[in-house]
């Protein structure tokens, strides 16, 4: 009895662009026209065509692709008994993945596969050149990806962004430098940076994440989803926690290109880590949505309230992470029920702390009258102005050697392209080549460590100039303040130490005050 072959072709691009979709129906065409002329030659076997699979936009060391994923399912159900392809790369780009399926998965199915152009047909027992071509197949992908990342770097250090979609409260500005495309961000024109704005000014008066997210919520902002074509809001639910961290932790919004924060764990896996801090991008500045100051003010504030408390509703209270009991050095945390602050190891009980506690209002009253005193005791606001300049001084010199620098690395991506096709074209033998690069690169991480440095010195002195203003404003605002806030608070004082008088009951605050830049370089930390 003759063979009966259940034929399935398979056929596979890694990209939806035009070149390469039409390529499908060319593979298709080589692969029928070999199965005819099998069948006329082949009189021990028949062949039947039984299915035609077609994977478009899926890179060949991803294996979750919808048509392979559905030939496998008949190859299961015993649809299938033979697949047919061009060639290995067609099939798959993943070493490991590919001698799986050759070497066991269609050997234990009972399953022919059959490689055109690579003259593989496992009827008979894999051919030994089988292996290394998969390997190639996968130092090709692995090479791809390192040009791409290599390529995308670049385009980071000149400050253009690499992201698919322009971050919210932005728009994308393209702009051209020596012939070079750069990306820019440029804020939008639209309530969306009135939102941004918002977020921070909301966390710095003291509302936490959580409470910002129901905030807009209520006021039915949608989410930066929204901007997403067909967006659902039923999809893509509304701002939350996490939504507004990323923003406020997001350097952008100060105007910082600061790119590669995540990194893909490898060309093979999709997964992402975070970047450790010291190898960010930082590709230079533009028009922020916020202040640096603003923005350094958050991310200390941040920083703080991870090591405060918080009441459900996600609201920071106005003393929380600064009062501490004198009893057992423990915080104090704010109860609802009481309007007011008590010592957390004495609601744990087990005589850990004798029950210290003190009521919010009588707390603000003396606060306050506290603050004002010791305001008042500090030198005139041009003092403070002079201060507040922290010695700024001007180097022009900085945006200049960045330009001169971002100019030879773009002569360098050049001769690199160059050197790369003269390879390919045989102009160049493969040891030249291999020394050509390795000093081209050198080149380039000399000059991308100078620029790091200088850039540096750049962003400080940019800093320092611009936050002036807003040191002006905040010193006002500490200056004439009428009611205490969270911004007072954590401005003004570090710690609030309360005790009690045990036969009166009477309390005691010590406050410890801190006067953060510029105050603090007048003032030593003092204790009232």
């Amino acid at each position: 009895m003759k063979k009966v072959w259940n034929v399935a072709i398979y056929t596979r691009v890694s990209t939806d662009k035009k070149e390469q979709s039409e390529s499908i129906p060319a593979q298709i065409q080589s692969l029928k026209k070999w199965l005819i002329e099998k069948s006329s030659n082949d009189k021990e076997q028949i062949y039947k065509l039984q299915q035609i699979y077609k994977d478009q936009g899926f890179s060949g060391s991803n294996f979750k692709r919808e048509s392979f994923i559905k030939m496998k399912k008949d190859i299961e159900n015993g649809k299938i008994n033979m697949v047919l392809t061009r060639d290995l790369s067609r099939f798959a780009r993943n070493y490991i993945t590919a001698g799986y399926y050759l070497e066991d998965y269609f050997k234990n199915k009972g399953v022919r596969f059959v490689s055109v152009l690579d003259n593989v047909d496992t009827i008979d027992e894999v051919d030994d050149i089988v292996p290394f071509k998969n390997i190639l197949n996968e130092m090709y992908i692995k090479d791809c990806s390192r040009r791409t990342r290599d390529g995308l770097k670049q385009r980071m250090i000149r400050g253009s962004s690499i992201a698919s979609r322009p971050l919210y409260g932005y728009k994308f500005h393209e702009v051209h430098d020596e012939n070079v495309k750069i990306i820019k961000l440029i804020p939008r024109e639209d309530e969306t940076t009135k939102v941004v704005k918002k977020i921070f000014e909301l966390y710095i008066q003291g509302f936490g994440m959580g409470r910002i997210a129901t905030y807009l919520n209520d006021k039915g902002i949608a989410p930066p989803s929204a901007l997403i074509k067909n967006f659902s809001r039923s999809k893509f639910k509304l701002w939350n926690n996490n939504t507004i961290r990323s923003i406020l932790t997001n350097p952008k919004y100060a105007g910082i290109m600061v790119q590669g924060r995540w990194r893909k764990v490898s060309y093979k896996i999709n997964k992402v880590r975070p970047t450790p801090k010291d190898q960010w991008i930082i590709g230079g500045e533009f028009k922020g949505i916020v202040s640096k100051e603003t923005f350094e003010i958050v991310q200390e504030l941040i920083k703080k309230r991870s090591k405060g408390f918080r009441h459900k509703g996600g609201n920071t209270h106005l003393f929380s992470g600064v009062l501490k009991c004198n009893e057992c050095g423990g915080s104090m945390s704010y109860r609802g029920d009481f309007k007011g602050y008590k010592c957390t190891n004495s609601q744990m009980g087990g005589g850990r702390c004798i029950a210290h506690s003190i009521k919010e209002e009588y707390l603000i009253k003396k606060i306050k009258e506290d603050i004002k005193r010791n305001i008042y005791k500090l030198n005139n606001k041009k003092n403070f102005y002079n201060l507040a300049e922290l010695k700024v001084k001007k180097n022009s010199d900085y945006k200049r050697k960045l330009k001169d620098i971002d100019k030879e690395l773009q002569i360098l991506d050049s001769k690199f392209q160059r050197i790369y096709f003269d390879n390919l074209s045989g102009i160049i033998n493969e040891r030249n080549f291999k020394s050509l690069i390795t000093c081209i690169e050198n080149q380039q991480q000399r000059l991308i460590s100078k620029r790091k440095d200088i850039e540096n010195l750049y962003l400080n002195y940019n800093y320092k100039e611009k936050i002036y203003c807003q040191y002006k404003i905040q010193i006002d605002k500490i200056l004439n303040f009428e009611e205490i806030d969270r911004f007072i608070i954590e401005s003004l004082i570090d710690k609030i130490i309360v005790s009690e008088n045990k036969i009166t009951k009477e309390k005691n605050i010590d406050v410890y005050y801190k006067f953060k830049e510029p105050i603090s370089i007048m003032n030593p930390p003092q204790h009232v």
